[in-house]
């Protein structure tokens, strides 16, 4: 690992849920890493409301103990850490086992150069089963259509960024989602990323992550971002919706004819309705720029 000329100096921010069997060499391990780089550092564990001793494992392992009096969530326990730290930049890693710290030595050469470092996940452990590397496909997909960008790896929970950054969010997520938004923002808001591939391990104890809910709330996310950065993006893909029923009508009505005129009129109505949808993200995107430009 080189060493850096600016001396960048980090808070490591380690969020932590009944993780009392994992956040002891998590700490450990990071602390190690650091060390090595000759940088600066604090390292600050966030309980959120856990049951087990895992504040006890973090405070014996030599960090900087938040705790929340109850479960509040993965991105508000980065929140209360990011607002304490002491330093300018902030790294994170779960308290789970599934990042081996000595990953995050792979992220230090690239700051400060880069406003954030996303550790990008790879390999089968990552993908999974068939269906659940459709799944994550999909909202890799949807990731990249928000920020225009190809994504590897949206949701990582190893990265390094700058503390001063969080506050150009538009959207604060205190759940799941929290790095979904940050890699999503910092993207759409042209700051300069960069994914560095790194290897990812089987957690130790059971997830936390709850399905259904997490992926409608990572939806909402992502539908909250677009809208913000980019409207037009986002009434243009709601437009062509109606569009494409209208083409498919009239392409269905050659083959087989309905009322005289009905197919017609309906796919007016909904070319109509696509071309309103489409004006509106245009009104949109102008109240956007004007807003910006003040």
């Amino acid at each position: 690992m080189r060493f850096f000329s600016d001396k960048p100096e980090i808070t490591v921010v380690i969020p932590a849920y009944n993780e009392e069997n994992a956040v002891s060499p998590t700490i450990a391990g990071i602390r190690d890493v650091l060390s090595r780089s000759g940088l600066k550092f604090e390292i600050i564990a966030v309980d959120d409301g856990s049951t087990d001793g895992t504040a006890k494992a973090a405070e014996a392992a030599g960090a900087r103990v938040i705790r929340h009096p109850i479960n509040r969530g993965y991105g508000r326990s980065l929140l209360s850490g990011i607002e304490a730290a002491s330093h300018e930049w902030i790294l994170i890693i779960d308290a789970d086992g599934s990042y081996p710290p000595e990953e995050a030595g792979k992220l230090l050469p690239h700051i400060p150069a880069f406003d954030m470092v996303v550790g990008a996940r790879q390999g089968k452990l990552f993908w999974g089963s068939l269906a659940k590397a459709l799944m994550r496909w999909i909202y890799l997909s949807l990731a990249r259509f928000v920020a225009g960008e190809r994504i590897p790896d949206a949701n990582s929970g190893l990265r390094v960024f700058r503390k001063s950054a969080i506050k150009d969010m538009p959207v604060l997520c205190f759940g799941y989602s929290f790095t979904t938004t940050m890699t999503l923002s910092f993207l759409s808001s042209g700051k300069f990323v960069r994914f560095e591939p790194i290897e990812f391990s089987d957690r130790v104890g059971s997830s936390k992550v709850r399905p259904v809910r997490d992926i409608l709330r990572t939806l909402q996310i992502m539908m909250q971002v677009v809208i913000h950065y980019n409207p037009l993006k986002f009434t243009a893909a709601l437009a062509a919706v109606p569009a494409a029923l209208a083409v498919l009508i009239l392409a269905a009505a050659l083959y087989h004819p309905w009322r005289p005129g009905t197919e017609l009129l309906l796919s007016c109505l909904l070319l109509c309705l696509a071309a309103a949808v489409f004006l509106t993200g245009c009104l949109l995107q102008s109240l956007k720029t004007l807003l910006d430009r003040r």
